[in-house]
């Protein structure tokens, strides 16, 4: 990294980061994504302190004047990550309503949004499943 790097904001370097993707060729796009996959996200995997499954599960949540009902897409011991098209900020808290298995009592567990995309959401719990 050059000094003059250094000068620019984070957000100016995502911006140019963004323009450089946007304006490259798809197929050059494709093969810059499968390099950064391979390079970046086992590290990110491996942070993660509980292995998560991945699962299609009926979840019924409320938070900040709000219910919804929408399906989990994986599920961990300490959070988990809900399949919604609904807009929804980091840091705000919910309350879930799900059951794992049919017959089995319903899991009642409250958690704070920690991650936001364009699929969905990412929510740690307040306390870790059993």
């Amino acid at each position: 990294m050059t000094a003059k790097d250094k000068k620019i904001s984070i957000n100016e370097v995502r911006g140019r980061l963004f323009e450089l993707i946007f304006n490259m060729p798809e197929v050059e796009t494709r093969e810059l994504l499968k390099k950064l996959e391979i390079r970046w996200l086992p590290k990110y995997e491996e942070r993660r302190k509980h292995p998560r499954k991945s699962t299609f599960i009926h979840v019924d949540c409320a938070g900040n004047k709000c219910a919804f009902t929408d399906f989990i897409q994986n599920l961990s011991a300490g959070g988990l990550y809900i399949d919604t098209q609904l807009p929804f900020f980091v840091g705000q808290e919910l309350s879930m309503t799900f059951s794992v298995t049919n017959g089995e009592a319903p899991i009642k567990i409250t958690g704070k949004i920690v991650r936001v995309d364009s699929r969905g959401i990412g929510v740690k719990f307040d306390a870790l499943l059993p």
